[in-house]
């Protein structure tokens, strides 16, 4: 790509393929013409008024392997991006991308730095792990120079030869469980039961069962475990167990059950009390009262996750402590016409002695 200036009267074959580099405002004439940068020059010469005289654009010239912006965006768009996403464009040289149905936005944010760091592409999106709407905006992808070379358009692109940059993952799970230990009291679990239909509502999931137990035992926990898991559970939360007991018997019964503990404790407040295991592709959720009760959460970060079936696992887990202050991180992270419960109203529907 070469810059020239191109004064009208000289042959525009000379110049071909050249677009204009900076837009070009005439005036002396009325109304006054402005044509921008972007523009093909041979556009541009049959768009100036008659008798205008001394007129220069200054253009790009492109090289033979180099590619338009426009095409050059819509390439990287689609070599970039994964399911679930539709394309809007490209409009002055950019791509928008658009959820193409309700879902989990999948963001690989270590992808994005080495596609940007090329110099060929720009590219921005929502976070990682926002619950998306149809047709919401999550993300740009855009050529910064008006040509590009075809090369540096195929160096962008490898640097995703893993998967995806950008995906929308559906929410498919609609069965989950919920399994009280003695420390949670009837009444309060008639609270959080609640609060967790309402929220699981937003995504078509539902209870299935909301179990009490009598005692704290590991082998009626394991027992448990299993039923939920024969009744259909695809996510099962788990109420009542203590993160910081070595032996916590909620804990204890995960491998009786067939289950390996994921990770206990989580880098987000509030969280930290989080605990999360799998049996087969089956999440548990191990809840404290703040998980419980409707307020912001680690819950509100990870159930969907497992509502779309994508895995919770120790790099997730340690992904998530950047943005983990969630008071001030997770309103990012949900659709904006979602009118969720309020830390105050929160409060006052959660039982005074809820236990942690």
């Amino acid at each position: 790509m070469q810059r020239r200036t191109f004064r009208v009267g000289d042959d525009p074959a000379a110049l071909s393929g050249a677009v204009l580099c900076r837009d070009l405002t005439l005036s002396s004439v009325r109304p006054s013409v402005t044509i921008r940068r972007g523009t093909p020059l041979v556009e541009a010469i049959d768009r100036l008024p008659a008798g205008v005289d001394g007129v220069t654009f200054e253009v790009v010239v492109p090289a033979p392997d180099d590619v338009a912006q426009p095409d050059a965006s819509l390439a990287l768009a689609k070599g970039l991006v994964g399911p679930g996403i539709d394309l809007e464009g490209p409009h002055q040289g950019q791509v928008n991308l658009h959820a193409a149905g309700f879902g989990l936005l999948r963001v690989d944010a270590r992808a994005i730095e080495r596609v940007n760091r090329t110099g060929a592409a720009l590219v921005a999106t929502a976070l990682d792990g926002r619950v998306v709407t149809a047709g919401e905006t999550v993300g740009i992808v855009k050529a910064p120079a008006l040509y590009t070379p075809e090369r540096a358009i195929q160096r962008a692109l490898a640097r995703t030869r893993r998967g995806p940059l950008a995906r929308v993952a559906p929410f498919v799970a609609e069965r989950v469980a919920m399994l009280a230990g003695t420390r949670i009291r009837p009444a309060n679990l008639r609270v959080a039961e609640r609060q967790m239909a309402a929220t699981l509502e937003r995504f078509g999931a539902r209870l299935i069962e909301v179990r009490h137990l009598d005692a704290d035992e590991p082998a009626g926990i394991t027992a448990a475990y299993r039923e939920l898991l024969a009744a259909g559970a695809e996510v099962i939360l788990v109420a009542g167990s203590i993160v910081l007991d070595p032996t916590d018997p909620f804990i204890t019964a995960l491998r009786g059950a067939g289950a390996r503990l994921v990770r206990r404790g989580a880098p987000v407040d509030p969280g930290t009390m989080f605990w999360v295991a799998y049996a087969g592709d089956v999440p548990f959720f191990g809840l404290a009262s703040c998980e419980l009760y409707g307020r912001t959460s680690v819950l509100d970060l990870l159930l969907p996750y497992a509502l779309a079936k994508e895995p919770i696992d120790r790099r997730l887990m340690a992904e998530i402590g950047y943005g983990g202050l969630l008071v001030t991180t997770q309103v990012a992270r949900r659709p904006d016409d979602w009118d969720r419960t309020s830390e105050q109203e929160a409060r006052e529907d959660a039982p005074t002695a809820a236990h942690s």
